[in-house]
């Protein structure tokens, strides 16, 4: 689904994005953003992530391993380790 609005922009050039769209992107006052402007004169705007932060929802579920199971998934992969 694709949500548009129409904001005024400021005498200094600032726009606001609305709350509940920030809430969406969890996007707060130290977050960058990345503006587009293509050539068919529109402007994209995206949030800037951190090049180590996890794309997808891949371990959304997923419970961290206990300390026994990391020695023991150690041990099943370096057998001679000690």
């Amino acid at each position: 689904m694709t949500e548009k609005l129409i904001q005024k922009v400021s005498s200094n050039g600032r726009i606001v994005i609305p709350k509940e769209w920030r809430d969406k992107l969890n996007i707060d006052d130290t977050s960058m953003v990345e503006l587009e402007l293509n050539d068919d004169k529109h402007i994209v705007i995206k949030k800037k992530k951190h090049p180590l932060e996890i794309n997808d929802v891949l371990f959304e579920d997923a419970t961290p391993f206990t300390e026994d199971e990391l020695k023991e998934a150690k041990k099943s992969l370096f057998p001679n380790n000690k």
